[in-house]
């Protein structure tokens, strides 16, 4: 927990020098290449002649261009918010957490490549300055983004790749639209065609003082990370005509806006005639509801539910609640 909280409580240029000392701490220069790109960011790649998805993080916050404070923070268990007179925009979630799965992954020498980027939050300057020294490796097989809300979305901007795709609905992650990440704008300059996707990293309400950070959920996709070395490093995903972009629903589980979660409105839901697949999408918002509110305050709740003579629909949702709790109570050690 206490390097997390230390990602959290500096600032982005702060954040660079950390990232540096800590890969040296590590001893990272065994296992990878490290390269320091000014107003870019920090380059990791393996070493040796293989194959490796490039995992995109970014170094700074909204504080880092509003307000310039730092949290202040509320820990319970493994969910954290800002405390009530916080001077600052945000919780910093956004995209901290994605850094600290990026590191968690290089001190495990996962073979990955890794890009810590400058200046996401207005318009991805360091992923953009980064672009052409990228172009040039020769290994990259796709750009994964650690940087998206919730704890199994799978955020597309139209550089897709079927097979990516599948890899990740296989690891329990649901499509939704994303708007603009470093990932995709890699995508967009790669002269390689490489696809893209960006992955739900834990944090909630984002950009916002109401932000949070499920520790477990940030957990869940570090897991599987861990376990997909060999698929996402078999060869290049390349980006493919057939996916249509605009047909997906800003999220295909609930609707986000705003930055305001919306639930239980009839008109948002855009959910298939068979009921086995309803009450399966049900089951998934309630599973993410425990996980946005986290453990302590999902576990009151539950306390005073009845489900005798409840609808499918309402038992499903509560499955799905327990479900969450139970992954929180018997979450991966942190």
């Amino acid at each position: 927990m206490n390097e997390f909280i230390k990602l959290l409580n500096i600032n982005q240029s702060e954040l660079a020098k950390y990232i540096l000392n800590y890969l040296d701490r590590i001893k990272a220069k065994e296992y990878y290449n490290i390269k320091y790109i000014d107003k870019g960011g920090i380059l990791v790649t393996p070493k040796g002649n293989r194959k490796y998805p490039l995992i995109c993080a970014h170094l700074d916050t909204i504080n880092d261009h509003k307000s310039k404070e730092l949290p202040k923070l509320n820990i319970k268990g493994d969910y954290i918010s800002l405390a009530s007179d916080s001077p600052c925009n945000c919780l910093g979630g956004d995209d901290r957490c994605g850094v600290y799965i990026a590191l968690s992954l290089i001190k495990d020498r996962t073979p990955y490549g890794f890009g810590f980027f400058y200046d996401e939050e207005i318009g991805g300057v360091g992923s953009g300055i980064a672009s052409p020294l990228i172009n040039n490796l020769d290994g990259v097989t796709a750009f994964i983004g650690l940087d998206r809300r919730g704890c199994d979305e799978l955020a597309l901007y139209g550089y897709n790749n079927s097979e990516l795709i599948a890899l990740f609905e296989s690891n329990g992650y649901f499509k939704a639209r994303g708007s603009f990440t470093d990932a995709s704008n890699l995508s967009s300059l790669s002269d390689k065609g490489l696809a893209c996707v960006n992955l739900s990293v834990g944090y909630y309400n984002e950009h916002t003082l109401k932000e949070t950070i499920n520790i477990t959920a940030m957990n869940r996709t570090l897991a599987v990370l861990k376990s997909m070395v060999d698929e996402l490093s078999s060869k290049p995903f390349l980006i493919e005509n057939s996916m249509i972009y605009g047909g997906l629903y800003q999220s295909e589980l609930y609707y986000y806006g705003d930055d305001i979660y919306n639930y239980g409105d009839d008109d948002i839901y855009n959910y298939d005639d068979d009921d086995t697949e309803e009450l399966e999408q049900w089951y998934i918002e309630g599973y993410n509801k425990a996980m946005e509110q986290g453990y302590e305050i999902s576990k009151a709740e539950l306390s005073k539910e009845n489900l005798k003579g409840a609808e499918p629909w309402y038992i499903a949702y509560i499955n799905g609640f327990k479900d969450a709790l139970y992954d929180m109570k018997h979450s991966i050690e942190f």
